[in-house]
């Protein structure tokens, strides 16, 4: 880990420090709001550690909390979980391309996430992305089940509702990939996700809404479906004309001679 903090140290700028720290605290103070609502909730400390630890997904754990909480079965609770985490489908497609291909993936996969995706942005290069992945990913690590704990002992002290965390962590992410947003390109296709998930949200379960958000790829494929058969459409008629160039000509001679 200390050579971890050595190397990021000589890569990354101090920029991306403060927006590690900044949403390390966010993090911590989330986590301590899960740990206290898991209490509420009826799980012992060494539940809420081990699903903070294992799932390591913040909407993901409150879900699976919260449809335990109602009554439901955990065969639910967990499908429910496993449903709003597939959005690190998306996200793994976004880190893979600086993800070095060897053991160290297979781990670091565990860390990917809205915040280690969101800051793994920041980077200039493949080895600082991959740098300040790793910043944000350990970060979460150790500090969202260390905050889980506290927040357990807390117990009914801390309301999350009465925080508004669900606003300002929305808004930290948004922040981290503003500049991603002056694409045109990107920029529609996060409006049409956005309205996809604040449309479908007070039809849906806790936690699914934002999750809708993906089917924006669908217009992504068809996108690229429609490229890809126009360009193979062009490619077949330049390579049928001098075809029939060379068949024009074969007759024009045979006329000829004639």
């Amino acid at each position: 880990m200390g050579s971890l903090f050595r190397t990021a140290d000589r890569v990354l700028p101090g920029s991306t420090y403060r927006a590690v720290a900044i949403v390390t605290i966010t993090i911590i103070a989330v986590a301590l709001s899960y740990g206290a609502i898991s209490a509420v909730s009826g799980f012992a400390w060494w539940q809420t550690l081990l699903l903070a630890m294992f799932a390591l997904g913040g909407a993901a754990e409150f879900t699976f909390v919260g449809v335990i909480a109602a009554g439901g079965a955990p065969i639910l609770a967990v499908l429910a979980g496993l449903l709003v985490n597939s959005r690190n489908f998306a996200f793994g497609v976004a880190v893979g391309p600086f993800f070095p291909q060897d053991w160290r993936a297979l781990i670091a996969s565990h860390w990917i996430n809205d915040e280690s995706t969101a800051i793994s942005r920041l980077g200039h290069n493949d080895r600082a992305k991959w740098h300040a992945f790793l910043l944000m990913g350990a970060a979460i690590a150790i500090m969202w089940p260390s905050g889980a704990m506290v927040g357990q002992w807390l117990g009914n002290v801390i309301n999350a509702d009465l925080l508004g965390l669900d606003a300002a962590f929305p808004i930290i992410l948004f922040c981290l990939i503003r500049g991603d947003l002056k694409n045109r390109v990107t920029l529609s296709l996060t409006v049409i996700g956005i309205l996809i998930a604040v449309g479908l949200t007070p039809l849906l379960p806790l936690g699914l809404g934002a999750v809708t958000s993906l089917s924006v790829f669908v217009f992504v494929a068809a996108g690229w479906g429609v490229r890809w058969f126009i360009r193979r459409r062009r490619a077949g008629d330049n390579s049928a004309d001098p075809h029939d160039a060379a068949h024009s000509q074969h007759s024009t001679r045979e006329e000829s001679r004639r």
